[in-house]
This record gives C-alpha cells, sequence and structure tokens, in this order.
C-alpha cells in the first residue's frame, strides 16, 4: 500500500522492573518500575525532546504504561493503549526466577531462544503468533497516520519489539534491548526501513538532564 507520508516509528521498551533486577520471566505478568526504571523512563523521555511527535502508543501492560507517561512528561502527546503491543506470553515459565527453571522444565529456555519463530515456552505463544499481532497493530498505526505523516512513539517490550525487528529484517541474530532503548522504523511509499535497533543514546543523553 502506497504511503503518502513518511511515518517513523521510535520503538521504547519499558524502564527496569522489579523482576527484571529479580531475573524473572516477565511477559503477560508484570511487576513495577524500579526507581532506576523510572529514571530511565524520564530519561529517554529528554533525550527523545526535540522531536515532535504526533501520536504515542503503549503496551496494556502497567510497567509499559508508566514508562511511556514518565517519557511524555508534560508534553502534549496523546497516548493510545494498544494490548496487541504486549509482551510475549511466557506460559508456565511466567515470574520464575530463570535459574529455577532448568530444574522445573528442562531446556525450556534454550528452546525459546532459539529464534526458531515457532519456538514457545510450554503453554505459551510462538514468536510468529507474536509477530503477527505486533505487526498487526504497526500496520493499524502507520496507516491511520500515513496521511499526515510523522512520528510516533511505541512503548512496548523486549522481546516484542526484538522479535518484530528481526522479523521484517530477516535478520538471524537478535539484538538485546536494553531497557529504554530506542528502535527506530520508518515507513514511506509502501518501503519499510530499519533506521536504529535498540539505541541507547537518547536515554543516556537524557540522563544527563534528569540527574
Amino acid at each position: 500500500m502506497t504511503r503518502e507520508n513518511k511515518v517513523t516509528l521510535y520503538f521504547v521498551r519499558h524502564g527496569e522492573t522489579q523482576y527484571n533486577v529479580e531475573r524473572r520471566m516477565q511477559g503477560f505478568c508484570d511487576s513495577p518500575l524500579t526507581e532506576k526504571g523510572i529514571s530511565q523512563a524520564k530519561s529517554v523521555g529528554k533525550g527523545l525532546a526535540d522531536i515532535p511527535f504526533i501520536a504515542a502508543y503503549s503496551s496494556d501492560s502497567q510497567r509499559v504504561q508508566d514508562t511511556a507517561k514518565y517519557a511524555i512528561g508534560e508534553r502534549n502527546i496523546p497516548l493510545i493503549i494498544d494490548k496487541r503491543l504486549k509482551e510475549m506470553n511466557f506460559g508456565v515459565l511466567e515470574a520464575l526466577l530463570e535459574d529455577e527453571i532448568p530444574s522445573l522444565y528442562g531446556d525450556a529456555l534454550d528452546k525459546l531462544f532459539s529464534l526458531d519463530v515457532n519456538a514457545c515456552a510450554p503453554e505459551g505463544e510462538t514468536y510468529a503468533q507474536l509477530f503477527t499481532r505486533t505487526e498487526e497493530a504497526v500496520k493499524e498505526i502507520v496507516e491511520k497516520h500515513a496521511s499526515e505523516g510523522g512520528n510516533i512513539l511505541i512503548f512496548s517490550h523486549g522481546v516484542t519489539i526484538g522479535n518484530y525487528i528481526i522479523q521484517v529484517t530477516k535478520s538471524k541474530e537478535f539484538q538485546v534491548h536494553e531497557n529504554c532503548s530506542v528502535s527506530v522504523v520508518s515507513y514511506e511509499n509502501g518501503q519499510l526501513q530499519v533506521e536504529k535497533i535498540a539505541d541507547t543514546s537518547y536515554r543516556n543523553e537524557g540522563s544527563k538532564q534528569v540527574n
């Protein structure tokens, strides 16, 4: 489909959470942002302050909504919640410590992180299923804003963003997305271009103003 104007999406992973610190599997389950996570969210917002955004979208997970609100701050950017931007469903592994999974479910983690699009946690969703819902949401966002064009914020999760990037680029290597890192994807005249992947410079530059 031909795009009338360029739409640039800024994907932002949420800030550090309590489960991140404890190294628990955190997909559909949730935990609050830590003080560091709140600082990261404010920092990435400061780092993106010079970019005019016409809208922002967020997963319905509280950690992501909170990240979005801290990052947007006082800026007049409408925030829309879309559950399709949620993290991968890790099934029975949800909220478990990574270190305790081998004794409970053998090599489930190794299989999950094998980059096989059909891989999944027991009773969870596959990367293919995750991509289907993420792509559906992204396409709707792009189509909604194509007539006017502009920059869009999308607050989401590490595996969700990483899986989307790896699927659209046909890459064989998954890049780790740190908390509040930014990936940039643009759409123009029906063409997709990945401009940045897991870039921490916005967060790092912004932290100089927050701290």
